[in-house]
């Protein structure tokens, strides 16, 4: 059978142009409130139309893109309270995924987060904020993967861009003492394969990154 070749190439384009476009909202290049055109994005982006709109749509569903039907497309301003959800919800997942998953891990599972959860701990050493909100969303996503909850994986995927956009809000207010207690009690329920434990710690901890936020 003849594979659809239009269509895969579609969806790679229509990747690359969400990639692309969501590293520049993220890294400032593209600024809050700025007005994105089909015109100058497939200028910049040398990617026709059909699939920037597809790539626009996606980030419109996560927040990160405002769309006006034949009005305007244009880039979320940051909202603090959306944020602050959206950070709620992957934690609930992230703890979910502890609570069902953890009975069942191995110990590659084990190396693996250890050495995600240091270098979490090294970057808010170093109040490497972007830094430290990436390996975050790559700790949560691993214990989706652990699970193997291809629902709870998906679903991460439509809450952690807006949690991403925290990367340049948290210069000088990360707690690397408080990070690596935690860090360090969540490898201690992991190997006592508590879920319980782990999900309250889980839930702990993101309850105090809220209580930073609210301050933004």
């Amino acid at each position: 059978m003849p594979m659809p070749t239009d269509h895969v190439a579609r969806i790679s384009l229509s990747e690359e142009a969400y990639v692309r476009i969501e590293a520049a909202i993220m890294d400032g290049t593209l600024e809050p409130g700025e007005r994105l055109r089909d015109a100058d994005l497939v200028e910049w982006l040398g990617i026709s139309r059909t699939p920037i709109r597809h790539a626009l749509d996606r980030l419109a569903e996560q927040g990160l893109v405002e769309m006006e039907r034949n009005r305007y497309t244009r880039v979320a301003e940051f909202d603090i309270l959306g944020v602050l959800g959206s950070v709620q919800v992957a934690g609930d997942l992230w703890a979910g995924a502890a609570l069902r998953g953890l009975p069942f891990w191995e110990a590659e599972d084990d190396d693996l987060v250890d050495d995600i959860e240091a270098e979490l701990v090294e970057a808010a050493a170093n109040d490497d904020a972007v830094k430290f909100v990436s390996i975050f969303e790559r700790l949560v996503v691993a214990f989706a993967r652990i699970e193997d909850n291809s629902v709870r994986i998906r679903t991460l995927g439509n809450v952690l861009p807006q949690v991403r956009r925290l990367g340049r809000k948290l210069h000088g207010r990360l707690d690397p003492l408080a990070l690596e207690r935690f860090a360090r009690e969540l490898r201690e329920a992991t190997a006592r394969r508590d879920g319980h434990a782990a999900g309250t710690l889980i839930d702990d901890y993101v309850t105090r990154i809220g209580d930073v936020l609210a301050d933004l």
